[in-house]
């Protein structure tokens, strides 16, 4: 009787080795895919990361065309290029595979750009399951909205009125910015400089320095300042020279001029689109911003005029842009990602 109850005993024993050996084995297959889940998954997800910053990227860049017009398709197809090098740029491999769209069409232009870019992760541990690739896409769109605020303004200024007169006949290259003494346009003293600090009568010294460098401090559509009276044509020549003189692109062809220049050149100028408050033409509000390419002032010294040529100028960035869509459009914009 011993011997038999020990033989059992012995079996039992056996047998619980054998179901113990089958969990571990269950156990380890499981941890086996858990690990080979985390880790695929986790390889996948960095590269989903680096592929959208990559769409990001391509969309920054190839929104500095815009707006493009809808009829435009060589411009389309310079925004399509530089979108496609930044997705390479940023270690995308297929991005001839990318779709790139323009939208936001406003005023015969489009004023946004889409790209949504397909892309693989290659699997490791997940194999051993038949899972061989990880699919995914990232997508994202950047759009231009007119700027509602805007620093490194120049003291001088254009009516809206004048503006969209201009613009609608195509008429904007070589648009007065600051009236001469002979001009049949001068109001009251208003030859179309402006006191940016909003302290009338401010001073030459102050007109000169923000003509040469610029206004700091930011500005907003609504504010409304003081003009600066009189035609101060020495402080404008002062400060005009010193601004067209700090050009240092294109040497050769006399550097930056309507037909070639750099948006962020001293003699782009960015200035306020106004409208005079009231009769008197002592004070101004602006209404928004516009950007003008400095003409040689060499032509003009000897009446105090600045001539400019009417561009677009776009700035990276969304804490300046309107994006409530109320703000009138002078050329001048914030690119913002909107996805």
């Amino acid at each position: 009787m011993k011997a038999w109850i020990k033989r059992c005993s012995m079996w039992i024993k056996k047998h619980e080795r054998g179901e113990s050996l089958l969990i571990v084995a269950f156990a380890i297959t499981a941890l086996v895919g858990v690990a080979a889940t985390v880790t695929d998954l986790g390889v996948a997800y960095v590269k989903t990361e680096q592929t959208q910053t990559a769409a990001d990227a391509a969309v920054l860049a190839a929104g500095a065309s815009l707006p493009i017009e809808v009829d435009d398709s060589t411009a389309q197809a310079k925004a399509t290029a530089i979108a496609r090098d930044y997705l390479e740029k940023n270690g995308v491999t297929n991005a001839d595979e990318a779709t790139i769209t323009f939208g936001d069409i406003s005023d015969g232009s489009y004023h946004s750009i889409y790209v949504n870019q397909p892309a693989v992760s290659e699997t490791a541990f997940a194999r051993m399951f038949g899972i061989n690739t990880v699919t995914f896409q990232r997508e994202a769109e950047a759009k231009v909205v007119p700027c509602a605020a805007l620093s490194d303004l120049v003291p001088l200024s254009i009516q809206e009125s004048t503006l969209n007169e201009l613009i609608a006949a195509n008429n904007t290259q070589h648009v007065i910015l600051k009236y001469g003494d002979n001009d049949d346009e001068v109001e009251n003293g208003a030859f179309g400089a402006v006191d940016l600090d909003g302290v009338k009568g401010g001073g030459a010294n102050d007109y000169t320095s923000w003509l040469a460098n610029g206004y700091q401090a930011k500005l907003t559509v609504g504010t409304v300042l003081p003009i600066e009276a009189g035609n101060m044509t020495g402080p404008t020549y002062a400060g005009i020279v010193s601004r067209y003189n700090a050009c240092t692109h294109f040497p050769s062809d006399g550097g930056c001029s309507i037909t070639k220049y750099v948006d962020d050149c001293p003699r782009v100028m960015k200035l306020a689109v106004i409208e005079y408050t009231d009769s008197s033409h002592k004070y101004v509000r602006i209404v928004g911003f516009a950007a003008f390419v400095l003409e040689d002032y060499t032509t003009y010294e000897d009446q105090g005029c600045v001539i400019g040529s009417y561009v677009n100028m776009v700035n990276v960035g969304a804490a300046d842009g309107d994006m409530t869509g109320t703000a009138e459009s002078f050329g001048v914009y914030s690119l913002v990602l909107t996805k």
